[in-house]
């Protein structure tokens, strides 16, 4: 098992009459000034000082309990050599300018201290962007996640309008990042096209397990014979090496896969069989090289990118909504499988963990997409000028949302919402989103969004289809409890249908709008 994982499962939660002296991390207590991870980080080539996290550069035992507070709850989310970074190479910035500037606690950072501080970076230590930025990020990100633990800092919000991402991270940079979902008008053309027009084999392959499997181009590419197989229960998976453990080993990650991709990987086994016996090679995607005397390899992902989509595009004069031959890029098929995930009401908690982390276990889905990039998934679904929104307070956000996007060029509005993503509360649901803000406290009412009537419940036209599954049922469920005299039970439902009822009705008028 991934040494993440393995790490996680071994932290105790920690309440407010936790003993701190009996917590132990590794080889080491909770108390204690340098934490011991060798236990977790046994990769050979990692020097040996590289497996500690230290806490004694931090003098003042207020900040240094909190700095710890935030190590031990991420050693439960990430890879513990990342937390190591985090605490060893970047914390230590924020504690030099807290010791210069006389500040005793994180409880006493404003936004003008957080400003001051992100110049200091820039024109004191003259940091990088890449640089300036991880040490920013680390302290909004002890903050936010304090004021939901309850931790000794700000309670108000001091990072509106002045997050790490705006303060160090460009535009040019943020938008090679940005990856979009296909629109689904083109995303169907081009699985129709790859399924009954493709003649090569290999695009046709690639294109449909990456559409219907989410996974990484160069984790397609390294598939091998036989690594279609079949769980006890008769359900079909495919097997794909990851080297993604600590240990830098190769780990299997299954996924399950559906009748087209089982298809797809049967025609490919067949068509690539003399070369793999002329080759010895195993992987199923092999071609011959033309400029290596026919030398047979693994198809490399430079010539996917860069011809193989592009040609396919043009092959079947695939165009956007402009009339333009569509950008395809490879890493679309990610963001796109997840919007599928999220209309078919697979639960949003699971899609993040699995993109969040790397398992062995059997899983439907993925790998390392972060939660940022859901939330700019859900954002361009409901903020986008196009968005057919239903809720409370939907006609409000429409209209100032009318206004924001006034003038503003398609490259323009959809930097607007990655910023809206980022700087509003903004927390994806099976059927929409929550603009609650966690920070202010616990939700006041635990079922608001469950029973469609809490004013910071917002959806979308894309989840009508899960909304009105969701009405049928609970008809059918309320004519039951009807038939059986069950009134109390029936008017539990009754409530629920009230609010449900409408926003399915208000989505379905938008829908039929042209």
């Amino acid at each position: 098992m991934a040494a993440d994982y393995i790490l996680a499962e071994s932290l105790v939660p920690i309440g407010d009459n936790t003993d701190y002296d009996s917590i132990m991390i590794g080889n080491s207590k909770f108390t204690d000034d340098e934490w011991d991870l060798r236990p977790f980080i046994t990769k050979k080539t990692t020097r040996e000082s590289h497996k500690y996290i230290r806490f004694d550069f931090i003098h003042n035992e207020g900040m240094k309990f909190t700095v710890k507070q935030y190590a031990y709850y991420k050693l439960g989310v990430i890879k513990p050599q990342t937390v190591r970074d985090l605490i060893n190479s970047r914390m230590p910035n924020f504690i030099e300018y807290c010791s210069l500037n006389g500040i005793g606690s994180f409880a006493d950072i404003t936004q003008k201290i957080f400003l001051d501080f992100n110049i200091w970076l820039k024109e004191v230590k003259k940091l990088s962007s890449g640089a300036g930025y991880i040490c920013s990020y680390v302290v909004e990100d002890l903050i936010k996640i304090g004021q939901i633990k309850g931790w000794n800092v700000p309670q108000n919000n001091i990072f509106r309008g002045v997050t790490s991402n705006q303060l160090w991270i460009k535009k040019s940079d943020l938008k090679k990042r940005r990856t979009k979902p296909i629109p689904e008008d083109v995303f169907d053309k081009i699985l129709y096209h790859a399924v009954n027009d493709e003649k090569d084999v290999l695009t046709k392959a690639g294109i449909i397990i990456q559409s219907q499997t989410g996974l990484r181009i160069n984790e397609i590419l390294s598939i091998q014979e036989g690594c279609v197989k079949r769980n006890a229960d008769g359900y079909e998976y495919m097997e794909v090496e990851l080297n993604k453990t600590e240990k830098g080993d190769l780990i299997i990650h299954k996924v399950f896969i559906n009748e087209l991709v089982t298809q797809a990987v049967t025609e490919l086994n067949e068509y690539t069989k003399d070369l793999r016996k002329e080759s010895g090679l195993k992987e199923l995607f092999l071609c011959k090289s033309r400029l290596k005397q026919n030398a047979i390899g693994v198809c490399k992902v430079d010539n996917w990118v860069s011809k193989r989509l592009p040609n396919f595009i043009k092959r079947w004069d695939i165009r956007d909504n402009k009339g333009n031959l569509y950008p395809l890029k490879s890493h679309q098929f990610r963001a796109t499988f997840v919007r599928e995930l999220v209309k078919r009401k697979v639960p949003i908690a699971m899609i993040m963990k699995q993109y969040s982390h790397v398992s062995i276990e059997m899983t439907a889905h993925y790998l390392t997409l972060q939660s940022e990039e859901v939330k700019n998934i859900y954002a361009d679904m409901v903020l986008s000028p196009e968005s057919k929104i239903a809720g409370l307070r939907a006609k409000e956000i429409k209209c100032k949302l009318t206004a924001l996007f006034n003038g503003k060029t398609e490259e323009q509005i959809s930097d607007v919402i990655e910023d809206l993503a980022q700087t509003m509360s903004f927390n994806p649901l099976p059927t929409g989103v929550c603009l609650y803000d966690f920070r202010r406290g616990n939700c006041t009412d635990g079922d608001g969004c469950f029973f469609y009537n809490c004013p910071n419940y917002i959806t979308e036209v894309q989840f009508l289809p899960i909304l009105k599954s969701e009405l049928d049922l609970l008809e059918k469920e309320m004519a039951r409890l009807k038939s059986l005299g069950r009134e109390r039970e029936w008017q539990k439902q009754y409530i629920k249908h009230k609010y449900l009822k409408p926003l399915v009705e208000s989505l379905e008028v938008q829908k039929d709008e042209t």
